[in-house]
């Protein structure tokens, strides 16, 4: 690998070959990183490769922005580490906060009767049950049920996510042996 501020300068300075020798240089620098970040949040392979595209992007938009950033106070390596663990931690926040969006959407109950639905919720647990049906059926806020229940605010969405697995549960029984 070349010095790091002369890597900069090059990519900088354009050109594809500049492009190309700073992705094989330090590509395996980057997955490195961002492979870390992704065990913290338990990602998978394709949400590693999209943030190590998201690094890349960043280090060049705005014409190198982040790149002209690097002084060369420590090694290119250790920069670039650093730089993209918090874009893949950053990219990995924001995954997650999406997919819990998501999940707060009401899942589709394939169940023809209300009887049913009451019979199934009739097996969770009360908290659970009361969580769900003021979510669900009552469309009351995260701060009602919260009042309500006397759980912490920031606690009402794990609730109802793992009240929704134990209904997903009863809905579809294992299969017996």
């Amino acid at each position: 690998m070349v010095d790091g501020r002369e890597a900069v300068r090059e990519l900088l300075a354009g050109g594809r070959q500049a492009w190309d020798r700073f992705a094989r240089d330090y590509r395996l620098v980057v997955l490195k990183a961002v492979h870390t970040a992704a065990r913290r949040f338990r990602m998978g392979e394709a949400d590693v490769e999209d943030a190590a595209s998201q690094v890349f992007i960043e280090l060049f938009q705005g014409d190198g922005r982040a790149l002209r950033a690097y002084r060369g106070e420590s090694a290119l390596t250790t920069w670039l580490t650093v730089v993209a663990y918090r874009i893949a931690t950053r990219e990995f926040v924001r995954i997650v906060r999406a997919r819990e969006v998501d999940a707060s959407k009401p899942a589709p109950l394939h169940v023809e009767r209300d009887a049913e639905v009451l019979e199934f919720l009739e097996r969770l647990p009360e908290l659970d049950r009361r969580a769900l049906v003021m979510f669900h059926v009552e469309d009351r806020s995260y701060k009602e049920i919260s009042d309500q229940l006397g759980v912490p605010l920031n606690q009402v969405g794990m609730v109802l996510l793992r009240a929704r697995e134990k209904l997903a549960k009863v809905l579809k029984p294992e299969p017996e042996e």
